[in-house]
């Protein structure tokens, strides 16, 4: 068998891993979805908007880990990558903390 060539049972075996995760992100979009539209009037805003971030970032990890083969990697290799990504979220966090105290600084009430 020549590199690049996939047995059947291979081809198959990913065939099914593709559909697998497909139906896994549209379960949890749909779950989104429904959350959305049935309890966002009800519930409070930070409490939605906390759950839509939390589902995302499980999207995004998965997605990762699967389509991006990064389970499959070292751990000390899914750490580099893993420590700047919290390092970003962080400076994202900080950085619209202190642009919104600017503005609430300069716009009062």
């Amino acid at each position: 068998m020549s590199a690049g060539h996939l047995s059947e049972e291979d081809y198959i075996s990913a065939k099914a891993a593709v559909w697998r995760a497909t139906a896994i992100l549209g379960v949890v979009t749909v779950v989104e979805v429904a959350a959305a539209l049935i309890l966002g009037p009800k519930l409070p805003k930070i409490l939605m908007n906390s759950f839509y971030a939390i589902a995302s970032l499980a999207k995004a990890f998965f997605i990762v880990g699967e389509f991006m083969h990064l389970k499959y990697e070292k751990r000390a290799f899914m750490i580099s990558l893993g420590v700047p990504l919290v390092f970003l979220i962080w400076a994202i966090i900080a950085f619209a903390s202190e642009g919104h105290s600017w503005f609430l600084m300069n716009h009062p009430k």
